[in-house]
Protein backbone atom coordinates (compact mmCIF):
# COMPACT_ATOMS: atom_id res chain seq x y z
CA UNK A 1 0.00 0.00 0.00
CA UNK A 2 1.63 3.50 -0.83
CA UNK A 3 0.72 7.09 -1.84
CA UNK A 4 1.04 6.63 -5.43
CA UNK A 5 0.30 10.14 -6.95
CA UNK A 6 -0.22 13.81 -5.57
CA UNK A 7 -1.73 16.26 -7.59
CA UNK A 8 -1.59 19.99 -6.66
CA UNK A 9 -3.08 23.21 -8.38
CA UNK A 10 -3.02 26.77 -7.45
CA UNK A 11 -1.50 26.08 -3.77
CA UNK A 12 0.98 28.83 -2.62
CA UNK A 13 3.52 29.12 -4.80
CA UNK A 14 2.85 26.05 -6.67
CA UNK A 15 0.63 26.43 -9.82
CA UNK A 16 0.37 22.63 -10.89
CA UNK A 17 2.80 19.93 -10.14
CA UNK A 18 1.61 15.78 -10.33
CA UNK A 19 3.87 13.55 -8.87
CA UNK A 20 4.12 9.66 -8.69
CA UNK A 21 5.79 8.39 -6.09
CA UNK A 22 6.97 4.71 -5.82
CA UNK A 23 7.44 2.17 -2.42
CA UNK A 24 10.51 2.36 -0.16
CA UNK A 25 12.27 5.17 1.07
CA UNK A 26 11.58 8.24 -1.25
CA UNK A 27 14.12 11.57 -0.93
CA UNK A 28 13.07 15.29 -1.39
CA UNK A 29 15.70 17.88 -1.52
CA UNK A 30 16.17 21.46 -2.12
CA UNK A 31 17.15 24.76 -1.24
CA UNK A 32 16.05 26.44 1.50
CA UNK A 33 12.48 28.39 0.30
CA UNK A 34 11.91 26.33 -3.09
CA UNK A 35 9.33 24.52 -1.38
CA UNK A 36 9.47 21.20 -0.02
CA UNK A 37 7.62 22.00 2.82
CA UNK A 38 4.78 23.22 1.13
CA UNK A 39 4.21 20.53 -0.62
CA UNK A 40 3.98 18.89 2.55
CA UNK A 41 1.07 21.14 3.43
CA UNK A 42 -0.69 20.49 0.04
CA UNK A 43 -1.20 17.06 1.24
CA UNK A 44 -2.10 17.85 4.83
CA UNK A 45 -4.57 20.01 3.23
CA UNK A 46 -5.96 16.39 1.25
CA UNK A 47 -5.57 14.73 4.82
CA UNK A 48 -8.05 16.55 6.11
CA UNK A 49 -5.98 19.53 8.04
CA UNK A 50 -7.71 23.12 8.76
CA UNK A 51 -8.05 24.98 5.21
CA UNK A 52 -7.39 28.66 4.68
CA UNK A 53 -8.10 31.07 1.50
CA UNK A 54 -4.53 32.29 2.31
CA UNK A 55 -2.92 29.18 0.78
CA UNK A 56 -4.65 30.05 -2.27
CA UNK A 57 -1.83 31.14 -5.41
CA UNK A 58 -2.16 34.95 -6.40
CA UNK A 59 -4.64 35.62 -8.57
CA UNK A 60 -6.13 32.13 -8.70
CA UNK A 61 -9.90 31.64 -7.46
CA UNK A 62 -9.54 27.92 -5.65
CA UNK A 63 -6.33 25.68 -4.65
CA UNK A 64 -6.89 22.16 -5.34
CA UNK A 65 -5.32 18.69 -3.73
CA UNK A 66 -5.70 15.52 -5.12
CA UNK A 67 -3.92 12.50 -3.49
CA UNK A 68 -4.76 8.91 -5.01
CA UNK A 69 -3.20 5.83 -2.72
CA UNK A 70 -2.68 2.15 -3.86
CA UNK A 71 -4.73 -0.31 -1.47
CA UNK A 72 -2.99 -2.98 -2.97
CA UNK A 73 -1.56 -5.14 0.34
CA UNK A 74 -3.41 -2.78 2.44
CA UNK A 75 -3.54 -4.05 6.61
CA UNK A 76 -6.32 -6.38 7.34
CA UNK A 77 -7.65 -4.06 10.10
CA UNK A 78 -7.68 -0.53 7.91
CA UNK A 79 -9.25 -2.47 5.15
CA UNK A 80 -12.10 -3.57 7.55
CA UNK A 81 -12.60 0.02 8.64
CA UNK A 82 -13.09 1.53 4.66
CA UNK A 83 -14.80 -1.29 3.60
CA UNK A 84 -17.55 -0.44 6.55
CA UNK A 85 -17.75 2.96 5.03
CA UNK A 86 -18.25 1.76 1.61
CA UNK A 87 -14.80 2.94 0.53
CA UNK A 88 -12.83 0.28 -0.11
CA UNK A 89 -13.10 -0.15 -4.10
CA UNK A 90 -12.16 -3.47 -6.41
CA UNK A 91 -10.08 -1.47 -8.33
CA UNK A 92 -7.27 -0.98 -4.55
CA UNK A 93 -7.52 2.42 -5.23
CA UNK A 94 -8.70 5.59 -3.41
CA UNK A 95 -8.50 8.95 -3.81
CA UNK A 96 -8.51 12.32 -1.72
CA UNK A 97 -9.59 15.29 -2.80
CA UNK A 98 -9.44 18.74 -1.39
CA UNK A 99 -10.63 22.43 -2.50
CA UNK A 100 -10.55 25.66 -1.10
CA UNK A 101 -12.11 28.41 -2.34
CA UNK A 102 -11.22 32.11 -1.79
CA UNK A 103 -14.12 33.13 0.28
CA UNK A 104 -13.41 30.75 2.65
CA UNK A 105 -15.42 27.55 1.91
CA UNK A 106 -13.51 24.23 1.75
CA UNK A 107 -15.20 20.54 0.31
CA UNK A 108 -13.78 17.28 0.49
CA UNK A 109 -14.58 14.20 -2.11
CA UNK A 110 -13.73 10.55 -1.78
CA UNK A 111 -13.55 8.50 -4.54
CA UNK A 112 -15.65 11.29 -6.26
CA UNK A 113 -18.18 11.93 -3.84
CA UNK A 114 -18.68 14.52 -1.67
CA UNK A 115 -17.71 14.14 2.21
CA UNK A 116 -17.51 15.48 5.28
CA UNK A 117 -14.59 16.82 6.78
CA UNK A 118 -14.06 14.79 9.41
CA UNK A 119 -14.79 11.89 7.66
CA UNK A 120 -11.53 12.72 5.03
CA UNK A 121 -9.58 13.71 8.43
CA UNK A 122 -10.53 10.18 9.82
CA UNK A 123 -9.46 8.31 6.78
CA UNK A 124 -6.41 10.32 6.40
CA UNK A 125 -5.45 9.55 9.86
CA UNK A 126 -5.76 5.59 8.92
CA UNK A 127 -3.27 5.77 5.52
CA UNK A 128 -0.53 8.46 6.80
CA UNK A 129 1.18 9.30 9.84
CA UNK A 130 2.57 13.11 9.23
CA UNK A 131 5.61 14.24 11.38
CA UNK A 132 6.15 17.47 11.09
CA UNK A 133 9.25 20.36 12.10
CA UNK A 134 6.90 21.03 15.09
CA UNK A 135 6.47 17.60 16.21
CA UNK A 136 10.25 17.54 17.66
CA UNK A 137 9.11 20.31 20.04
CA UNK A 138 6.30 18.30 21.03
CA UNK A 139 8.27 15.94 22.77
CA UNK A 140 10.00 17.81 24.86
CA UNK A 141 6.57 18.73 26.21
CA UNK A 142 5.91 15.90 29.08
CA UNK A 143 1.76 15.86 28.03
CA UNK A 144 2.46 14.07 24.95
CA UNK A 145 4.46 11.33 26.24
CA UNK A 146 1.34 9.23 27.65
CA UNK A 147 0.42 9.72 24.28
CA UNK A 148 3.11 7.71 22.96
CA UNK A 149 3.61 5.25 25.80
CA UNK A 150 -0.25 4.17 24.86
CA UNK A 151 -0.23 4.09 21.03
CA UNK A 152 3.40 1.84 22.24
CA UNK A 153 0.69 -0.54 24.31
CA UNK A 154 -2.02 -0.43 21.80
CA UNK A 155 -4.70 0.77 24.74
CA UNK A 156 -6.84 2.98 22.37
CA UNK A 157 -9.65 0.67 23.91
CA UNK A 158 -8.71 0.61 27.76
CA UNK A 159 -8.33 4.50 26.96
CA UNK A 160 -11.63 5.19 25.58
CA UNK A 161 -13.26 3.14 28.74
CA UNK A 162 -11.60 5.70 30.87
CA UNK A 163 -12.49 8.93 29.23
CA UNK A 164 -16.19 8.06 29.34
CA UNK A 165 -16.14 7.09 32.70
CA UNK A 166 -14.45 10.29 33.33
CA UNK A 167 -16.48 12.50 31.43
CA UNK A 168 -19.68 10.87 33.46
CA UNK A 169 -18.20 11.41 36.22
CA UNK A 170 -17.46 15.18 35.46
CA UNK A 171 -21.12 15.10 34.48
CA UNK A 172 -22.20 13.74 37.60
CA UNK A 173 -19.83 16.24 39.76
CA UNK A 174 -20.93 19.06 37.61
CA UNK A 175 -24.63 18.00 38.26
CA UNK A 176 -24.23 17.33 42.25
CA UNK A 177 -22.47 20.89 42.18
CA UNK A 178 -25.63 22.64 40.23
CA UNK A 179 -27.90 21.10 42.83
CA UNK A 180 -26.18 21.84 46.13
CA UNK A 181 -25.53 25.63 44.34
CA UNK A 182 -29.49 25.54 43.83
CA UNK A 183 -30.45 24.09 47.47
CA UNK A 184 -28.36 26.84 48.91
CA UNK A 185 -30.15 29.74 47.23
CA UNK A 186 -33.27 27.76 48.61
CA UNK A 187 -32.28 27.98 51.80
CA UNK A 188 -31.87 30.97 51.46
CA UNK A 189 -35.11 31.76 50.35
CA UNK A 190 -36.83 29.24 52.19
CA UNK A 191 -38.17 31.60 55.21
CA UNK A 192 -39.56 34.13 52.96
CA UNK A 193 -41.22 31.35 51.20
CA UNK A 194 -42.48 29.65 53.71
CA UNK A 195 -43.73 33.24 55.22
CA UNK A 196 -45.59 33.94 52.04
CA UNK A 197 -47.36 30.63 51.61
CA UNK A 198 -48.48 31.37 55.40
CA UNK A 199 -50.10 34.87 54.96
CA UNK A 200 -51.44 33.53 51.84
CA UNK A 201 -53.10 30.22 53.22
CA UNK A 202 -54.04 32.09 56.71
CA UNK A 203 -56.82 34.15 53.66
CA UNK A 204 -56.69 30.64 51.65
CA UNK A 205 -58.41 32.51 48.47
CA UNK A 206 -60.25 30.84 45.53
CA UNK A 207 -60.66 31.38 42.31
CA UNK A 208 -62.83 34.14 41.18
CA UNK A 209 -63.83 34.84 44.99
CA UNK A 210 -62.79 38.30 44.56
CA UNK A 211 -65.76 38.78 41.96
CA UNK A 212 -68.19 37.34 43.65
CA UNK A 213 -68.13 38.67 46.43
CA UNK A 214 -67.97 41.86 44.67
CA UNK A 215 -71.58 41.30 43.21
CA UNK A 216 -72.90 40.22 46.64
CA UNK A 217 -71.44 43.24 48.01
CA UNK A 218 -73.20 45.47 45.26
CA UNK A 219 -76.53 43.27 46.03
CA UNK A 220 -76.68 44.13 49.48
CA UNK A 221 -75.82 47.64 49.15
CA UNK A 222 -78.57 48.41 46.65
CA UNK A 223 -81.31 46.03 48.24
CA UNK A 224 -84.40 48.96 48.71
CA UNK A 225 -83.36 49.39 45.21
CA UNK A 226 -83.16 46.02 43.89
CA UNK A 227 -86.85 44.91 45.96
CA UNK A 228 -88.71 48.35 44.07
CA UNK A 229 -87.14 47.44 40.54
CA UNK A 230 -88.23 43.87 40.71
CA UNK A 231 -91.94 44.43 42.34
CA UNK A 232 -92.25 47.38 39.80
CA UNK A 233 -91.15 45.09 37.14
CA UNK A 234 -93.58 41.84 37.86
CA UNK A 235 -96.15 44.86 37.83
CA UNK A 236 -95.51 45.86 34.86
CA UNK A 237 -95.25 42.56 33.28
CA UNK A 238 -98.30 40.81 34.26
CA UNK A 239 -100.57 43.39 36.60
CA UNK A 240 -101.11 46.72 34.74
CA UNK A 241 -103.63 46.81 32.56
CA UNK A 242 -101.70 47.51 29.95
CA UNK A 243 -98.99 44.81 30.52
CA UNK A 244 -97.10 42.54 28.53
CA UNK A 245 -99.15 39.70 29.50
CA UNK A 246 -102.25 41.48 29.03
CA UNK A 247 -101.20 41.93 25.72
CA UNK A 248 -100.04 38.63 24.79
CA UNK A 249 -103.32 37.45 25.66
CA UNK A 250 -105.22 39.22 23.55
CA UNK A 251 -102.81 38.25 20.47
CA UNK A 252 -103.02 34.45 21.93
CA UNK A 253 -106.58 34.56 21.56
CA UNK A 254 -106.62 36.81 17.80
CA UNK A 255 -104.60 33.98 16.92
CA UNK A 256 -106.99 31.19 17.63
CA UNK A 257 -109.58 32.99 15.74
CA UNK A 258 -107.54 32.89 12.76
CA UNK A 259 -106.44 29.59 13.69
CA UNK A 260 -110.07 27.95 13.73
CA UNK A 261 -110.85 29.99 10.13
CA UNK A 262 -108.10 29.17 8.08
CA UNK A 263 -106.51 25.77 9.89
CA UNK A 264 -103.04 27.23 9.91
CA UNK A 265 -100.85 28.44 12.96
CA UNK A 266 -101.64 25.64 15.27
CA UNK A 267 -97.92 25.10 16.33
CA UNK A 268 -97.57 28.60 16.48
CA UNK A 269 -100.63 29.54 18.88
CA UNK A 270 -99.02 26.59 20.59
CA UNK A 271 -95.58 28.30 21.05
CA UNK A 272 -97.80 31.75 21.86
CA UNK A 273 -99.50 30.16 24.88
CA UNK A 274 -96.62 28.09 26.33
CA UNK A 275 -94.79 31.84 26.06
CA UNK A 276 -97.97 32.69 28.59
CA UNK A 277 -96.93 30.02 31.07
CA UNK A 278 -93.56 31.16 30.58
CA UNK A 279 -94.01 34.83 30.93
CA UNK A 280 -96.01 34.25 34.54
CA UNK A 281 -92.72 32.14 35.22
CA UNK A 282 -90.62 35.20 34.78
CA UNK A 283 -92.51 37.55 36.30
CA UNK A 284 -92.92 35.54 39.35
CA UNK A 285 -89.36 34.94 39.51
CA UNK A 286 -88.75 38.63 39.34
CA UNK A 287 -90.85 39.37 42.11
CA UNK A 288 -90.07 36.63 44.18
CA UNK A 289 -86.47 37.68 44.10
CA UNK A 290 -87.31 41.14 44.96
CA UNK A 291 -89.36 39.69 47.75
CA UNK A 292 -86.65 37.07 49.30
CA UNK A 293 -83.99 39.72 49.46
CA UNK A 294 -83.14 41.23 52.93
CA UNK A 295 -80.86 43.86 53.97
CA UNK A 296 -78.09 42.09 55.74
CA UNK A 297 -75.61 44.18 57.44
CA UNK A 298 -73.69 41.77 59.18
CA UNK A 299 -73.01 39.43 55.75
CA UNK A 300 -72.16 42.89 54.24
CA UNK A 301 -69.50 43.42 56.97
CA UNK A 302 -67.72 39.97 56.56
CA UNK A 303 -67.71 40.61 52.50
CA UNK A 304 -65.91 43.97 53.28
CA UNK A 305 -63.61 42.35 55.73
CA UNK A 306 -62.93 39.28 53.14
CA UNK A 307 -62.81 42.15 49.94
CA UNK A 308 -59.77 43.75 51.81
CA UNK A 309 -57.76 40.44 52.94
CA UNK A 310 -58.05 39.86 49.43
CA UNK A 311 -57.02 43.14 48.06
CA UNK A 312 -54.00 43.35 50.53
CA UNK A 313 -52.46 39.71 48.94
CA UNK A 314 -53.60 41.03 45.58
CA UNK A 315 -50.97 44.26 46.11
CA UNK A 316 -48.38 42.18 47.57
CA UNK A 317 -48.55 39.10 45.00
CA UNK A 318 -50.92 40.03 42.38
CA UNK A 319 -52.35 42.24 40.23
CA UNK A 320 -55.16 40.00 40.07
CA UNK A 321 -56.13 36.99 42.83
CA UNK A 322 -55.69 34.52 40.06
CA UNK A 323 -52.14 35.39 40.03
CA UNK A 324 -51.98 35.13 44.05
CA UNK A 325 -53.47 31.83 43.56
CA UNK A 326 -50.62 31.05 41.04
CA UNK A 327 -48.17 32.67 43.07
CA UNK A 328 -49.09 30.09 45.74
CA UNK A 329 -48.78 27.20 43.47
CA UNK A 330 -45.44 28.02 43.04
CA UNK A 331 -44.63 28.64 46.58
CA UNK A 332 -45.91 25.23 47.12
CA UNK A 333 -43.84 23.89 44.41
CA UNK A 334 -40.66 25.79 45.62
CA UNK A 335 -40.93 24.06 49.07
CA UNK A 336 -41.09 20.41 47.64
CA UNK A 337 -38.57 20.69 44.97
CA UNK A 338 -36.37 22.00 47.78
CA UNK A 339 -37.22 19.44 50.19
CA UNK A 340 -36.77 16.82 46.68
CA UNK A 341 -33.08 18.55 46.22
CA UNK A 342 -31.96 16.45 49.72
CA UNK A 343 -33.21 13.39 48.04
CA UNK A 344 -31.77 14.28 44.44
CA UNK A 345 -28.05 15.26 46.02
CA UNK A 346 -28.43 11.58 47.66
CA UNK A 347 -29.37 9.69 44.64
CA UNK A 348 -26.97 11.35 43.06
CA UNK A 349 -23.50 11.36 45.46
CA UNK A 350 -24.87 7.36 45.05
CA UNK A 351 -24.10 7.53 41.49
CA UNK A 352 -20.27 9.38 42.29
CA UNK A 353 -19.74 7.10 43.88
CA UNK A 354 -20.55 3.84 41.83
CA UNK A 355 -18.77 5.41 38.71
CA UNK A 356 -16.02 6.36 40.56
CA UNK A 357 -15.28 3.30 41.76
CA UNK A 358 -15.53 2.05 38.13
CA UNK A 359 -13.24 4.84 37.17
CA UNK A 360 -10.59 3.66 39.49
CA UNK A 361 -10.51 0.58 38.80
CA UNK A 362 -10.41 0.76 34.95
CA UNK A 363 -7.56 3.96 36.07
CA UNK A 364 -5.73 1.72 37.87
CA UNK A 365 -5.55 -1.37 35.81
CA UNK A 366 -4.58 0.92 32.61
CA UNK A 367 -1.69 2.26 35.08
CA UNK A 368 -0.58 -1.32 35.89
CA UNK A 369 -0.67 -2.10 31.87
CA UNK A 370 1.89 1.10 31.74
CA UNK A 371 3.72 0.38 34.22
CA UNK A 372 4.46 -3.05 32.26
CA UNK A 373 4.99 -1.09 28.75
CA UNK A 374 6.94 1.19 29.99
CA UNK A 375 10.05 -1.46 30.97
CA UNK A 376 9.38 -3.11 26.90
CA UNK A 377 9.36 0.55 25.79
CA UNK A 378 12.58 1.80 27.40
CA UNK A 379 14.29 -1.58 26.09
CA UNK A 380 13.71 -0.64 22.78
CA UNK A 381 14.13 2.91 22.58
CA UNK A 382 17.29 2.32 24.03
CA UNK A 383 18.30 -0.95 21.03
CA UNK A 384 17.47 1.74 18.45
CA UNK A 385 19.26 4.83 20.04
CA UNK A 386 22.24 2.66 19.85
CA UNK A 387 21.83 1.82 16.52
CA UNK A 388 21.13 5.71 15.99
CA UNK A 389 25.00 6.84 17.78
CA UNK A 390 23.23 7.03 20.97
CA UNK A 391 25.20 4.01 22.62
CA UNK A 392 24.72 3.87 26.51
CA UNK A 393 21.30 6.05 26.31
CA UNK A 394 19.58 5.79 29.65
CA UNK A 395 16.17 6.23 28.64
CA UNK A 396 12.96 5.57 31.54
CA UNK A 397 9.36 5.94 31.83
CA UNK A 398 8.64 7.92 34.84
CA UNK A 399 5.27 6.93 36.08
CA UNK A 400 3.51 8.54 38.79
CA UNK A 401 0.09 9.60 40.53
CA UNK A 402 -0.85 13.60 40.82
CA UNK A 403 -1.40 14.00 44.49
CA UNK A 404 -4.36 16.60 44.94
CA UNK A 405 -5.83 17.53 47.95
CA UNK A 406 -9.16 18.19 45.79
CA UNK A 407 -8.65 14.95 43.51
CA UNK A 408 -11.41 12.68 43.05
CA UNK A 409 -9.26 9.70 43.44
CA UNK A 410 -8.29 8.58 46.94
CA UNK A 411 -5.86 5.80 47.21
CA UNK A 412 -4.44 4.43 50.89
CA UNK A 413 -5.39 7.85 52.54
CA UNK A 414 -4.37 10.11 49.34
CA UNK A 415 -5.95 11.99 46.98
CA UNK A 416 -4.61 11.97 43.23
CA UNK A 417 -5.57 14.09 40.43
CA UNK A 418 -7.70 12.10 38.10
CA UNK A 419 -7.54 13.52 33.78
CA UNK A 420 -9.77 11.86 31.15
CA UNK A 421 -6.60 9.48 30.26
CA UNK A 422 -6.58 8.21 33.74
CA UNK A 423 -4.53 8.82 37.08
CA UNK A 424 -1.21 8.60 35.61
CA UNK A 425 1.46 11.33 34.38
CA UNK A 426 4.09 10.12 32.71
CA UNK A 427 7.59 11.84 31.86
CA UNK A 428 10.28 10.60 29.68
CA UNK A 429 13.55 10.59 31.01
CA UNK A 430 17.45 9.69 29.62
CA UNK A 431 21.00 10.21 30.28
CA UNK A 432 23.06 10.20 26.91
CA UNK A 433 25.81 10.31 28.99
CA UNK A 434 27.38 7.39 31.39
CA UNK A 435 27.66 7.93 34.82
CA UNK A 436 25.18 10.64 34.35
CA UNK A 437 21.52 10.33 36.30
CA UNK A 438 18.74 10.66 33.95
CA UNK A 439 16.37 13.79 33.63
CA UNK A 440 13.47 15.18 31.31
CA UNK A 441 14.17 15.41 27.55
CA UNK A 442 13.42 18.72 27.73
CA UNK A 443 16.37 19.52 30.01
CA UNK A 444 18.79 17.95 28.72
CA UNK A 445 18.75 17.03 25.04
CA UNK A 446 20.16 18.44 21.94
CA UNK A 447 18.37 19.28 18.86
CA UNK A 448 20.44 16.12 17.45
CA UNK A 449 19.30 14.07 19.86
CA UNK A 450 15.66 14.80 19.74
CA UNK A 451 15.18 14.17 16.55
CA UNK A 452 16.64 10.99 16.81
CA UNK A 453 14.83 9.87 20.08
CA UNK A 454 11.23 11.04 17.85
CA UNK A 455 12.59 8.72 14.59
CA UNK A 456 12.96 6.12 17.66
CA UNK A 457 9.94 6.09 19.12
CA UNK A 458 8.08 6.58 15.35
CA UNK A 459 10.29 3.13 14.52
CA UNK A 460 9.00 1.65 17.70
CA UNK A 461 4.89 2.85 16.52
CA UNK A 462 5.27 1.95 13.13
CA UNK A 463 6.24 -1.53 14.03
CA UNK A 464 2.74 -1.43 16.03
CA UNK A 465 0.39 0.30 14.45
CA UNK A 466 -1.11 -0.19 10.75
CA UNK A 467 -0.29 3.17 9.69
CA UNK A 468 1.38 2.14 5.88
CA UNK A 469 2.43 5.91 4.94
CA UNK A 470 4.95 7.39 6.79
CA UNK A 471 6.11 10.89 6.25
CA UNK A 472 9.07 13.27 7.87
CA UNK A 473 9.55 16.76 7.35
CA UNK A 474 13.39 17.22 8.05
CA UNK A 475 13.71 14.65 10.32
CA UNK A 476 17.83 15.26 10.43
CA UNK A 477 17.36 18.65 12.21
CA UNK A 478 20.77 18.62 14.43
CA UNK A 479 22.50 16.11 13.13
CA UNK A 480 25.19 15.45 10.42
CA UNK A 481 28.14 13.08 9.72
CA UNK A 482 28.35 9.41 10.58
CA UNK A 483 24.71 9.96 12.61
CA UNK A 484 23.04 11.43 9.85
CA UNK A 485 23.80 8.19 7.86
CA UNK A 486 22.81 5.47 10.57
CA UNK A 487 19.51 7.87 10.58
CA UNK A 488 19.37 7.21 7.03
CA UNK A 489 20.13 3.87 7.51
CA UNK A 490 17.22 3.67 9.96
CA UNK A 491 14.66 5.24 7.41
CA UNK A 492 15.71 3.13 5.25
CA UNK A 493 15.23 -0.29 7.27
CA UNK A 494 11.48 1.47 7.92
CA UNK A 495 10.97 2.17 4.51
CA UNK A 496 10.88 -1.98 4.10
CA UNK A 497 7.35 -2.63 5.93
CA UNK A 498 6.00 1.10 5.32
CA UNK A 499 6.25 3.87 2.62
CA UNK A 500 8.57 6.63 3.68
CA UNK A 501 8.29 9.57 2.02
CA UNK A 502 11.62 12.09 3.68
CA UNK A 503 12.39 15.94 3.28
CA UNK A 504 16.02 16.48 4.56
CA UNK A 505 18.90 17.96 3.34
CA UNK A 506 21.64 15.67 4.50
CA UNK A 507 23.43 13.85 1.35
CA UNK A 508 24.05 10.79 4.35
CA UNK A 509 19.95 9.98 3.81
CA UNK A 510 19.50 11.23 0.53
CA UNK A 511 22.21 8.96 -0.58
CA UNK A 512 19.73 5.77 0.76
CA UNK A 513 16.79 6.56 -1.40
CA UNK A 514 14.90 4.14 -3.19
CA UNK A 515 13.52 7.18 -5.45
CA UNK A 516 14.83 11.14 -5.09
CA UNK A 517 12.58 14.14 -6.05
CA UNK A 518 14.19 17.51 -6.43
CA UNK A 519 12.32 20.75 -5.82
CA UNK A 520 13.48 23.64 -7.10
CA UNK A 521 11.51 27.31 -7.52
CA UNK A 522 12.00 29.16 -10.82
CA UNK A 523 10.99 31.92 -12.18
CA UNK A 524 8.25 32.23 -15.59
CA UNK A 525 7.06 35.35 -16.90
CA UNK A 526 7.79 37.31 -13.71
CA UNK A 527 6.45 34.91 -11.61
CA UNK A 528 8.16 32.38 -8.94
CA UNK A 529 6.80 28.77 -9.30
CA UNK A 530 7.74 25.49 -7.06
CA UNK A 531 8.64 22.13 -9.53
CA UNK A 532 8.95 18.70 -8.89
CA UNK A 533 11.24 16.23 -10.77
CA UNK A 534 12.14 12.55 -10.41
CA UNK A 535 16.24 11.78 -10.68
CA UNK A 536 17.77 9.93 -12.49
CA UNK A 537 20.45 7.89 -10.81
CA UNK A 538 23.40 10.36 -12.85
CA UNK A 539 20.71 13.47 -12.12
CA UNK A 540 20.77 11.83 -8.11
CA UNK A 541 24.64 11.49 -8.15
CA UNK A 542 24.86 15.72 -8.61
CA UNK A 543 22.02 16.38 -6.42
CA UNK A 544 23.73 14.62 -3.84
CA UNK A 545 26.77 16.18 -4.70
CA UNK A 546 25.61 19.75 -4.18
CA UNK A 547 24.61 18.43 -0.96
CA UNK A 548 28.10 17.19 -0.08
CA UNK A 549 29.70 20.68 -1.67
CA UNK A 550 27.22 23.17 -0.79
CA UNK A 551 26.04 23.04 -4.39
CA UNK A 552 28.92 23.31 -5.59
CA UNK A 553 29.97 19.78 -7.45
CA UNK A 554 33.63 18.83 -7.88
CA UNK A 555 35.68 15.20 -9.12
CA UNK A 556 35.56 14.98 -5.12
CA UNK A 557 31.83 15.61 -3.77
CA UNK A 558 30.85 13.49 -6.91
CA UNK A 559 32.93 10.38 -5.94
CA UNK A 560 31.77 11.09 -2.25
CA UNK A 561 27.90 10.81 -3.82
CA UNK A 562 28.53 7.80 -5.53
CA UNK A 563 29.97 6.27 -2.39
CA UNK A 564 26.96 7.30 -0.59
CA UNK A 565 24.70 5.81 -2.74
CA UNK A 566 26.59 2.22 -2.15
Amino acid sequence: MSLAKLKIENFAIIDHIEVAFGPGLTILTGETGAGKSIIIDALNLALGEKASPNVIRAGAEVATVECTFDLTDLNPTTKKILKSRNLFQKNNTLILKREVNINGRSRAWINGETCLLSVLKEVGNLLVDMHGQHDHQSLLNPETHIEFLDAFGDYAEWREQVERQFNDLKLLFERQNLLREQLRLNHEKRELWEFQLQEIQKVAPQENEYETLLQEKTILENTAKIQQLSSDLAYQLLESGDSLYNQLQSIVKQLSNLQKITGSFAEQLSQLEESQYLFQEIARQIARFGDDLQFNPTRLEIINQRLYSLQQLMKKYGPSLSDVVTYRQKLETNLTESDDLEIQIGKNSELIREHLAEFIQIACDLSEKRKQSAELFKIEIEKILERLGIGGADFAVRLELMPDQNGWVEIDGQKYKAEATGIDKVTFEISTNRGEPRRPLAEIVSGGEVSRIMLAIKTILAGRDQIPVLIFDEIDTGISGKIARKVGEELHELAKVHQVICITHLPQIAGLADEHFSVEKVTTNGRSRTQIRKLLPEERVDEIAKLIGGRSVSETTLKQARELMG
